[in-house]
């Protein structure tokens, strides 16, 4: 853990980006800052921030604004928040998530992703509010005993493959590596008896019959790229969706919709 104390005032996020900046409300108090490494962290990053808020949110806080890195503004928003630098955070700008929340006069921000298979966590406090986060959020987080894709799947059966995005309706894989796709194909590489299915997931935008299509096209998509990409054998992967049917938040607000269009790896049995 790092820990740094500024002589400025305390500001939070309150919206995303609009352009020019981004909208910030200010607390009493100055800023105090901690910055968390959990090595070895398996969850997704909105795992990893539901983790924090509901802890905080059981504690007596509500959330006042929260937001995934393109509902918040991408580049220009996580350096208006970010006050750490790489070791001690790494946050991915294409996969992050971010929370103010509040309780009286204390506030608290939090900024979460993933570099590699560690997890990375600012907390952002104004002085009030110092005393309550002196414990690694890890202690409170649910994890697998490595932290790697290949020990999540075999202890919980399934994970969201991160990184793996989609735009409202479309079913195009970016061009660019996914490191979660790597993962999943060098699990698969040096467990040869091991089957997946891929399962694609939507947002709630539209029906469910053109959900169900375009999550199974999702899936087929991601199947193409680890056989085209990576050479995993075809008869290991089989492609499913399931369209809005399996939120894992909200679909009433962008970041739960961003959110809820993935696909999943889930664990079959061995091959016989």
């Amino acid at each position: 853990m790092t820990a740094q104390s500024e002589n400025a005032p305390a500001t939070f996020a309150r919206a995303p980006f609009d352009g020019a900046g981004v909208p910030m409300l200010t607390a009493p108090g100055t800023l105090h800052l901690q910055a968390w490494r959990i090595e070895g962290d398996a969850q997704t990053n909105y795992q990893l921030i539901t983790s924090l808020t509901e802890q905080l949110v059981a504690e007596g806080h509500e959330i006042v604004f929260q937001c995934q890195a393109v509902s918040c503004g991408g580049y220009d928003f996580r350096f208006a928040v970010g006050q750490f630098a790489p070791p001690d955070l790494f946050i991915d700008l294409g996969r992050y998530h971010y929370a103010t929340l509040r309780k009286g006069d204390a506030y608290v921000g939090l900024l979460v992703s993933h570099g590699g298979s560690d997890g990375f966590v600012q907390i952002s406090q104004n002085s009030a509010l110092r005393e309550i986060t002196t414990t690694a959020p890890s202690a409170h987080i649910p994890r697998v005993s490595d932290g790697s894709l290949g020990q999540a799947l075999e202890n919980r059966g399934h994970v969201v493959l991160d990184g793996v995005n989609f735009d409202t309706g479309s079913a195009t894989l970016s061009e660019g590596s996914i490191a979660r796709l790597k993962e999943l194909a060098s699990y698969l590489a040096a467990n040869p008896d091991r089957r997946i299915a891929l399962v694609g997931h939507t947002d709630a935008v539209g029906g469910l019959d053109a959900n169900t299509a375009l999550s199974r096209k999702r899936a087929a998509s991601v199947r193409a790229r680890l056989i085209e990409r990576h050479g995993i054998s075809g008869d290991r992967l089989q492609a499913e969706g399931v369209g809005y049917l399996a939120p894992i938040t909200t679909n009433l607000t962008q970041a739960g919709q961003d959110a809820n269009r993935r696909v999943e790896a889930v664990l079959l049995n061995t091959a016989p």
